[in-house]
């Protein structure tokens, strides 16, 4: 009887490791990301070993089937199998830090235990566009921002005017109506700001791509990059109520410092 309950507690899932931290001298904390129950933590016991079986499946970025057992508050890995590990993110700091920062977004605004599919795909699919050399990583970002904003149920909305439906502009983004506005009906009062065409434009682009392979593609001027840095990060704060963003604090850093470590070295 014993051993037909502990079969019951055992369940098989597909998974991303979003955290992965020691726990103990042996032992390592997961934070997974599962394709059938959605977020949940779990123990992989040993991990820590150099010729532990798990050790291979439990670090970042990395794409594996898990079984696992069911305890009070927290799954033991008993088994797993790699299916993807993008060991090449892991070895560039800008990159590992974008990395890390989508699994910040996901872990902060995802409820535990709810399934999301199509936010599992997401992630997914932006870690393998990050492991690969010719993505942009800002566009990437905002990409990753926007599509799972609108995942969530936040809709930002490009497409045309909130109030009148205009699609020529000029348009402004509003931040308490998460949408742009027209000239003659944007609101006169709140964080209202002016979007470029070409921004508007990219936006609203970037929140109906798909498949997120598409984005390889895609290149913007440092203009269009900071005004979409600028109102996404508004509206994550925002609408979400979730925040500060470490890896968005640190990326913004990082991308300051290569702009300026540019400017320096440009000929004068």
């Amino acid at each position: 009887m014993l051993g037909g309950v502990r079969l019951l507690k055992l369940f098989k899932t597909r998974a991303l490791v979003l955290r992965s931290r020691p726990l103990g001298e042996r032992d390592r904390l997961l934070s997974l990301f599962t394709w059938e129950k959605g977020k949940l933590g779990a123990v992989a016991p040993g991990a820590r070993r150099i010729k532990s079986k798990l050790a291979a499946g439990v670090d970042y970025f990395t794409c594996a089937s898990f079984l696992l057992h069911r305890g009070k508050s927290l799954c033991t890995v008993t088994q797993l199998e790699v299916e993807f590990a993008f060991r090449k993110i892991r070895e560039n700091i800008k990159d590992y830090t974008y990395g890390m920062y989508f699994c910040e977004l996901v872990e902060k605004l995802v409820e535990e235990g709810e399934p999301h599919p199509a936010i599992f795909n997401l992630l997914l699919e932006c870690w393998r566009c990050l492991d690969d050399s010719s993505a942009d990583r800002e566009i990437l970002a905002r990409y990753f921002e926007l599509k799972l904003l609108s995942l969530l149920g936040y809709h930002p909305h490009f497409k045309d005017c909130l109030y009148c439906g205009d699609t020529k502009g000029p348009f402004f983004w509003s931040i308490n109506s998460g949408g742009v506005f027209c000239e003659r009906c944007r609101p006169r009062e709140g964080a209202v700001f002016f979007i470029s065409s070409g921004t508007h434009a990219m936006a609203d682009r970037l929140l109906n791509l798909f498949p997120a392979a598409k984005i390889l593609n895609l290149r913007a001027t440092e203009e269009q990059k900071n005004e979409l840095q600028g109102f996404t990060r508004q509206f994550l704060l925002q609408w979400t109520g979730t925040g500060p963003f470490k890896g968005l604090s640190f990326l913004e850093k990082l991308n300051a410092q290569e702009k300026d470590k540019k400017t320096n070295n440009a000929p004068q």
